[in-house]
Parts: C-alpha cells; structure tokens; sequence
C-alpha cells in the first residue's frame, strides 16, 4: 500500500479485519491522514486540511458512531455561515452537525491506523514487473520490495509519476485515466491572535466558526479553529484560499506573500487585525480537490499482478469519498480471493 491518507487507511484496515496478513503501509510524510492533517505550532494543533466533516451516508456514519463512542470526535457546530459578495453574513439553512477532533483532525486516522503496520518516511518512486510480482522502489530503507499486489492511494498525478517504467505494458487507457485527473490548488494560512482579537471577533461575530465567502477572488473559507480544542488554547484563525488564487502561488517559495494577501483580505472583509496576527503559517496544498473526480472507486490491472489505484480522485471530493473508496479496493480484493 502506498498512501495513508483516507483511501489507504480504510482500504488497509479492512483487508486486515478480514484476516489478510502482510500489509505495509509506505507514506512519505511523517503521520497519517493526508488532507486530516493535524500540526503542532506555538503551544497548539491547529487542522489545516480537512476542518470539519459532516457524514452522509450509512457506512461514513457507523465510523464516525465509533469515532464518538471512543471521544474521538464531537460536534463543533451545527450551523456554517456564508458571507455573501455584497458583505451579508448569512447562517446557512442545511441545520446538521459538522464533526471535529480536538485533539486535531489527524486522531481520525490515527484511530484507524493504530493496529497497521505504517512505515513512515518512504516515497514510492516508481514500480516495475517482477515475474508474477510487483517491485517497488522506495526513497528510504528497504529501498525496494516484493508485492503481490500494490494499491496506490495517492493522488493521480503522483500515482502516473510511479507508474511510469511500466508505460509500455499497462493499457494507454489506463494511464490515460489517471493523467485526466487534474487538481485544484489551495492554501491554507494559521495564524494565532490574542484574547482581545479574539473577544472582537465574538462580539462582531457571535457564535460564528465557519465562513464561506462566496464569489472572493482570494478567500474560499475562514474558521476559528482554537474553538475546536477542550483546553484553553490561544486563539487561532485557519483561512483558505480560492483555487484561482493559490494557482497563482505554485511555488512554496511564494507563500509568505499569499499569506500576507490573504490576511489583508481578511482584514477588508472582517476585522482590520488580521495581519497584525501574533504569527502566522502557510501552506500550499498542490492537490487539494481533483476538478472532476471519478464515479467508480477504483482503477485496477492484473498484469502481471493486481495493481489498484484510488484515492480522493474517487467517487468525490470528500474524506466520505476516500473512505469508500478504499474500502471498496479492500472488497475487491477480497472478493477475488475468496
């Protein structure tokens, strides 16, 4: 398994529960999750992926039964608001829970990789044919390994990227799908204020967490992350931009100037504090939401063994999305097998 963001978690930890033995998980970045990603800074975590979910469907909603049953998760508010271009601030009509962590979004995944076998820190690079077997190259110790089956659980680019010594065996159509996926950019910005920026907020702003603005050219979503924690935390703002905007930073290298048009957009749409933030830290999410994600779950091969590709470039957009994905790889195999 190359991945463990959502798809690959779900898709290891139900092969596991059916009694299949010998699953890796190889993830390049230091913890699970993917865009349920959780970091630490200034005395706080702070989510600067995915801020809240709202579970849908039946099999999303028995996870997150789980999840509450073990106080992972809680309800963060039942209300969004949307602030309009002419500068209406207005409570959304859909009235439901929208679902956090407090301890950070990431002890979602953390919850259900707790029993895998993840090893951090390895990059795939690329995959070739071995005989009837998969051999994977890797940036990090092992530097290769033997599979019979690989999924990749990655975004589709990266996953075209690794799959590309075996151009001249996999079906065009295959690598076709995969290279159509294209993504919108974003960029999230932290920044942590004071308790007296924050009592301005809740005065001009009460009981407000969550904003979309809609039809900004720089901001798609502000929320007041620090409301999600049990212990007193400092007060944090997470902002996110609008595709359009991020396209125009594609290098890391630029997020310092993002970040400060980002927070002078905040101060022109909400309160004139914003950039005077105690600090403040960007990211740039290069693969943020694919711009037409697939229907079906899965794009898979069997030669010369079975090779799965999944993701959030699956079924939708959302965390639910990747979720089933992957667990729909894991009942494919089974089903395969059985």
């Amino acid at each position: 398994m190359v991945g463990a963001g959502m798809a690959g978690i779900a898709c290891a930890n139900q092969l596991q529960a059916a009694g299949r033995e010998g699953i890796a998980i190889f993830e390049k970045s230091r913890g699970v999750g993917g865009r349920l990603t959780t970091r630490r800074m200034f005395d706080t975590c702070v989510d600067r992926g995915t801020c809240y979910i709202s579970p849908k469907g039946d099999r999303f909603r028995a996870l997150f039964d789980r999840l509450i049953a073990a106080n992972i998760v809680e309800t963060w508010t039942d209300t969004t608001h949307t602030l309009t271009k002419s500068g209406d601030l207005l409570a959304d009509a859909d009235i439901y829970p929208r679902y956090v962590a407090p301890g950070g979004m990431n002890q979602i995944a953390k919850y259900l990789a707790k029993d895998l076998d993840v090893r951090f820190g390895q990059r795939a690079i690329s995959i070739q044919a071995d005989g009837n077997l998969w051999r994977l190259t890797l940036e990090g110790a092992p530097t290769e390994i033997l599979a019979r089956t690989v999924i990749l659980a990655i975004p589709a680019p990266q996953a075209v990227d690794v799959l590309a010594p075996l151009a001249s065996i996999l079906p065009e159509e295959f690598l076709d799908d995969l290279r159509a996926i294209e993504y919108y950019p974003s960029i999230a910005v932290a920044a942590g204020y004071t308790d007296v920026q924050l009592a301005e907020w809740e005065a001009a702003y009460p009981q407000v967490r969550s904003i979309t603005c809609t039809d900004d050219p720089i901001l798609g979503w502000i929320g007041l992350d620090s409301s999600k924690r049990h212990q007193p935390a400092p007060p944090v703002f997470v902002l996110q931009s609008t595709a359009n905007f991020a396209a125009q930073y594609p290098n890391p290298a630029d997020m310092e100037s993002a970040s400060r048009a980002m927070l002078e957009r905040a101060q022109e749409r909400f309160l004139p504090w914003f950039p005077d933030c105690q600090w403040q830290q960007p990211h740039l999410w290069r693969y943020a939401f694919p711009k037409s994600p697939r229907s079906d779950s899965y794009r898979s091969i069997d030669t010369p063994a079975p090779l799965f590709c999944t993701g959030d470039w699956c079924r939708g957009r959302k965390v639910e999305d990747a979720y089933l994905a992957g667990l729909a790889v894991a009942e494919a195999i089974s089903a395969s097998e059985g």
